[in-house]
């Protein structure tokens, strides 16, 4: 078993990750947008919680906010539509007893501060949900086991889904993460097939994908992340073997089947990557946990380096002591 499998393994009744889409230009007229970064903190001193940190800081920081989840609730995933508004999935109750919500809050303003919105409660989210998506539209992508279920914006209490992905001829195995396209097409990174799935926006029930992602020359080997830009630009975060090592990876537009990244970023190799997102500036932001001491931290690249080109910036903080599989998420 692959390294990172064992850590996923493990923190399986947990299950975490997160993808975020933006632009792929970089708009260098006028200031630069004030972005907002939000990591996942799982039953650290605090308890588990949503942190903010404003996404241009670096070095250890406190956070501008601090949003907290109901009592004996686990928050597992994050995602943040463009009006700020902060979906969360959690477990609550008593294994194999968990029931699975998304909870919808609106933009906090102050440590604590949001106010739970929406929940949504529905019968198809039987199992965990490992990732979350917005797009948009505002429309909702849950990965939930070996299933992608689409709710409709603003989707509450029970709701049917607008459609389901899911049945073996789809090969999702293992999801970790997902990311939608501005033309709703769904990416997913499938950890035990070691490669990215697309689906179309019209795909619906145990059908095939619309294209994989996978071969020699993607550098592919375990995904544990994957992002999308409003351009099409396609962002993975693998750890491979037989290196040890883990690199971040970005495809052209509609790349799919054996195809070499345009760009690759080496120099996180001594590190585990975890949540994976990109702003609207195409800076591209990914959660790792340093080897030596256990720190989470968000290193930050600018859209122009690869290689093995050192972080622009690192952010981490006291409060943010566990974070298991370091959902981000970033607007």
């Amino acid at each position: 078993m692959k390294p990172l499998m064992r850590i996923f393994t493990i923190c399986a009744a947990s299950m975490l990750l997160l993808a975020a889409g933006c632009n792929s230009t970089s708009n260098t007229s006028g200031p630069e947008p004030a972005f907002s970064l939000f990591v996942v903190q799982n039953g650290g001193t605090a308890g588990d919680s949503m942190l903010e940190f404003p996404a241009n800081a670096s070095g250890s920081i406190a956070p501008l906010s601090m949003v907290t989840g109901p009592r004996l609730t686990a928050f597992d995933a994050v995602a943040v539509d463009t009006l700020g508004n902060l979906y969360v999935s959690i477990h609550k109750g008593t294994a194999p007893s968990f029931v699975y919500q998304i909870l919808v809050y609106a933009p906090p303003t102050a440590s604590g501060a949001a106010t739970l919105t929406n929940t949504i409660t529905s019968s198809s989210l039987s199992n965990g949900i490992t990732s979350i998506a917005v797009d948009s539209t505002g429309e909702i992508y849950a990965l939930s086991g070996n299933s992608i279920i689409v709710f409709a914006a603003n989707a509450a209490a029970n709701a049917t889904p607008l459609r389901q992905i899911a049945g073996n001829l789809t090969q999702i195995d293992y999801p970790i993460q997902i990311a939608v396209d501005a033309a709703q097409n769904v990416y997913v990174a499938n950890v035990n097939a070691g490669n990215i799935l697309v689906f179309s926006s019209t795909e619906t029930g145990n059908t095939t994908p619309a294209g994989i992602l996978s071969g020699v020359l993607t550098i592919l080997d375990t995904p544990s992340g994957v992002a999308v830009d409003s351009s099409g630009n396609i962002y993975v975060a693998s750890f491979n073997q037989p290196s040890n090592s883990s690199v971040l990876l970005e495809f052209s537009p509609g790349s799919t089947g054996n195809v070499a990244p345009v760009r690759t970023l080496t120099s996180i190799a001594s590190n585990n990557i975890y949540g994976l997102a990109v702003d609207a500036l195409n800076n591209l932001y990914v959660c790792v946990q340093n080897p030596a001491n256990g720190q989470f931290a968000v290193d930050v690249f600018s859209p122009t380096v690869s290689g093995s080109t050192a972080p622009t910036a690192s952010i981490t903080s006291t409060a943010w002591t566990n974070s298991i599989l370091g959902q981000i998420a970033v607007r």
